[in-house]
């Protein structure tokens, strides 16, 4: 009979609590995985739900939209309003033809945005490269957009403006109208800062918002606006972010718990 080695379960734990993490990433995960970025042109993946980062790239420009496609590319505009696919190197895909875009979102292949001069809501049709529906949106009672979430169930377009710092709210554009409706004010913690971005969670169906300065995530109620903390983070300024809309359990579960890869690693050595 062949003799075994013995068994060193200390070396095999951080294996055991690693593959137990993963199993709770992959079917316990409430929150999403967000890309975003800031005005140092950084691009980050982070776990909204405790603010652990992952270094993505930068972009070539200063931006305050983001969107990504079912494919995973994500997108961006400049501040000449042309439209780029920033997922690796950056690739020109056209221009709007607005400027100040202040959010960009998926849908149907193509880019909801909008344009805060002229308070103009458009889409962007990727297979035309070219916009195919553009409109003046009332009701924004002078408040400045700074995100564009589409809900793919119904059409409609929801947005976060403001007038000034902490003085976020949720509006509404029913589907097929050009009138903003006001659901309500959305509060958030961060002092001295806004909302940068709303986006809707792909896989969940919820509704996410963003803070400029601290990176803070909150869920909102997307009839009254009402917001629930979820996480903070460090001194980002954020300009922007997209959800995933396909969960990503292990990219997840590596954003919190990679130095256990390590430590494993380290003990199949010893």
């Amino acid at each position: 009979m062949k003799n075994h080695p013995p068994v060193r379960y200390g070396n095999l734990r951080p294996l055991i609590v690693l593959t137990s993490a993963l199993a709770l990433a992959s079917s316990g995960f409430a929150a999403p995985l967000a890309y975003e970025i800031n005005f140092n042109t950084t691009i980050y993946r982070v776990n909204a739900a405790n603010n652990n980062e992952l270094f993505y790239g930068n972009t070539p420009f200063i931006s305050e939209s983001l969107a990504m496609s079912p494919t995973l590319s994500l997108y961006s505009a400049d501040p000449n309003g042309v439209l780029w696919n920033i997922t690796g190197a950056p690739v020109p895909v056209g221009p709007t033809g607005f400027t100040q875009i202040a959010d960009l979102d998926w849908s149907n292949n193509g880019l909801w945005g909008f344009s805060n001069p002229g308070s103009s809501l458009f889409f962007f049709d990727l297979g035309l490269n070219t916009v195919t529906y553009s409109a003046a949106i009332t009701g924004l009672g002078g408040s400045t957009v700074t995100g564009v979430a589409h809900d793919a169930a119904t059409g409609d377009i929801y947005l976060s403006a403001n007038t000034g710092l902490n003085t976020d709210q949720l509006l509404r554009i029913p589907f097929s109208t050009t009138a903003a409706i006001t659901l309500g004010a959305m509060p958030i913690s961060d002092a001295f800062s806004y909302i940068a971005d709303i986006d809707f969670d792909g896989a969940t169906g919820n509704l996410y918002a963003m803070s400029f300065y601290h990176r803070d995530f909150y869920t909102v109620n997307p009839t009254s606006g009402a917001t629930t903390f979820v996480s903070t983070g460090p001194h980002r300024d954020t300009t922007a972010m997209a959800l995933n809309p396909v969960p990503e359990p292990t990219t997840l579960a590596l954003l919190g718990i990679g130095t256990l890869v390590l430590s494993w690693r380290k003990a199949r050595r010893s």
